[in-house]
């Protein structure tokens, strides 16, 4: 069976499980075997053209469905968003003055401590520095 059909397949039986009384048990198992195909599809070990774009948006949608509206599993990151932005410019304006007082140790120990953690700062050609998340 092509992975595309074996998606919707999985994605159609979570719904039938949800409005079988909420079969609990078998919406999670078979949440879990999509597991390892949205892992592949966000890790690029899966190719983008997998799925069609329809059945990639169909389970973009019904896992935050089913994870965040119905079974009601958030990220409380968000929540923390506003502080988080705070300590990063933070951060990121004491880099700015380390590097304009050409102090580079402390420059590049901000960039690689943040970097271990997972967060990545990108000098762009204006002076303006980013951050992502990895």
């Amino acid at each position: 069976m092509e992975l595309d059909d074996k998606v919707k397949q999985q994605i159609n039986e979570v719904t039938e499980f949800m409005n079988d009384d909420l079969s609990t048990a078998k919406v999670l198992a078979n949440m879990f075997e999509l597991a390892p195909v949205i892992n592949g599809l966000k890790n690029k070990q899966l190719p983008a053209n997998s799925l069609s774009a329809a059945t990639l948006l169909c389970l973009q949608q019904q896992m935050k469905l089913f994870l965040e509206d119905i079974l009601g599993l958030q990220n409380p990151v968000p929540a923390y968003n506003g502080k988080l932005n705070q300590v990063m410019d933070l951060l990121l304006q004491l880099r700015k003055q380390a590097k304009a007082k050409k102090d580079f140790v402390t420059s590049d120990t901000i960039r690689n401590e943040l970097l271990a953690m997972g967060i990545q700062i990108k000098d762009e050609k204006d002076g303006y520095m980013s951050y992502t998340l990895l």
